[in-house]
């Protein structure tokens, strides 16, 4: 076996251990992305939480890759070496895409994001029950903290109500852009500053959920095109190391 042989297959293996870290690294992040968008993303749809899961797809196939590579490379397999160019290849393709994807996505969604908010707070306002029996949200909480009070807003059935709850408690903020989003005899507890919310001396959250979720969804953009494209330009590098070792072994 000579000597170039032996370095480049050194090289490789380096370079693959290297690749399935970079795999199980991409797993993570989407697995975080996705955690922290699920929520807000029955509430508003997102094509963020498919690129996340586009993002955990390709971390799984790029570990899965990175192990086809180091098998040819102990080997000597100019097959396997070349069906893992090939691999590599496709999986450039997807992760570049998924990457100008979000990049796109991160200039062209805020309009309809934010109309998809909208749209989830008057579906939630439009569930009250019997709006007679509402009563002012002054006398309704001075019975206690939060949870012992029988506001209108309790009045409101269907999931939107419980994911508001969930968004606004996680994310300290208060409607789509502000308190005044939420009708007076409406406005939940979860908008609150702290866990005691009485009458006129209720504070709220004066930040709007979607100006905290813009913020949110562009960190997790960010992250998707810098770990995408990164990743991506890195495996061309291994697109022609391993060309270049699979040349050797057909010489040899």
């Amino acid at each position: 076996m000579g000597v170039g042989v032996q370095m480049m297959k050194t090289v490789l293996f380096i370079f693959n251990i290297f690749l399935t870290l970079s795999g199980i690294g991409i797993i993570i992040a989407g697995a975080l992305i996705l955690t922290q968008m699920a929520d807000f993303n029955r509430i508003a749809e997102s094509d963020l939480v498919k690129m996340a899961v586009a993002m955990i797809v390709g971390g799984v196939l790029v570990t899965i890759v990175a192990f086809v590579g180091c098998l040819g490379a102990m080997r000597e397999s100019y097959k396997l070496l070349m069906t893992f160019a090939g691999l590599l290849l496709a999986v450039f393709i997807m992760e570049l895409t998924v990457g100008i994807c979000a990049a796109v996505f991160k200039t062209d969604y805020k309009v309809a994001f934010k109309e998809s908010l909208s749209e989830s707070l008057r579906h939630v306002l439009s569930s009250g029950k019997d709006r007679s029996n509402y009563y002012d949200v002054a006398r309704d909480r001075t019975t206690g903290g939060a949870g012992q009070y029988g506001t209108a807003y309790d009045a409101i059935d269907g999931r939107d109500k419980n994911y508001w709850d969930v968004l606004q408690r996680q994310f300290k903020c208060c409607g789509v852009d502000g308190p005044k989003d939420w009708p007076d005899n409406i406005r939940p507890i979860s908008c609150c500053l702290d866990k005691f919310c009485w009458g006129d001396t209720a504070v709220y959250h004066q930040v709007g959920c979607y100006d905290t979720l813009v913020e949110k969804i562009h960190m997790s953009t960010s992250i998707l095109v810098y770990v995408g494209i990164g990743i991506a330009f890195v495996e061309v590098l291994g697109i022609f190391l391993t060309c270049w070792l699979a040349g050797l072994v057909k010489e040899d």
